[in-house]
């Protein structure tokens, strides 16, 4: 028989327990954003003047997919605090993509995916993976770090729109199959 915190896809109960599960979805985001070396890849592929390509097309399955499977395993809240403990392990090894000037960037990051984790739990993933995307835009552009392409901004906004919705829906369905092997 299965209980009501098994259907609604919550698995994980103590408190302990969840926040562990929180820290290790985001030490796998941490580890897959610092090690996948995927910018010459991505370079070639998209050769727009815009940066953060790898959130923007992989962004659902690096980030999004584990956000939700937190937030689904955990609940309400834990989604969030997942995105928040990547961003820390990623500021703790370097600067946010590795401006360091301003020396208050990092903010800019933590913030985004802040907002990446807000966004994802109350809608859903590509919402999250867009918004993330567009306030790292948006501080580069507006800082002058760098000039964005027009075309490039609405080819990789698309992509990072549907690479989070579908990160969502992946870790939507990897949360049914573990409820039903539970």
């Amino acid at each position: 028989m299965k209980y009501a915190e098994g259907v609604s896809g919550e698995f994980v109960s103590g408190q302990i327990e969840k926040v562990l599960v929180s820290v290790i979805c985001a030490y796998i985001i941490f580890t897959l954003m610092t090690y996948l070396k995927l910018k010459p890849i991505l370079e070639s592929i998209f050769p727009f003047n815009a940066p953060f390509k790898n959130i923007a097309v992989l962004g659902g399955f690096l980030i999004v997919f584990w956000v939700v499977l937190a937030y689904r395993a955990c609940g309400k809240g834990y989604g969030i605090a997942t995105a928040v403990f990547a961003v820390s392990f990623c500021l703790f090894v370097s600067p946010w993509y590795g401006v360091i000037t301003p020396y208050w960037f990092s903010v800019v990051g933590f913030i985004s995916f802040l907002v990446l984790g807000v966004l994802t739990e109350f809608f859903n993933g590509g919402v999250g993976n867009l918004a993330c995307i567009a306030i790292n835009w948006a501080a580069v552009a507006l800082l002058g770090i760098v000039k964005l392409s027009a075309v490039g901004v609405v080819v990789l906004g698309a992509l990072a729109f549907v690479s989070g919705y579908l990160g969502d829906f992946a870790a939507r369905r990897a949360v049914k199959v573990i409820v039903s092997l539970l």
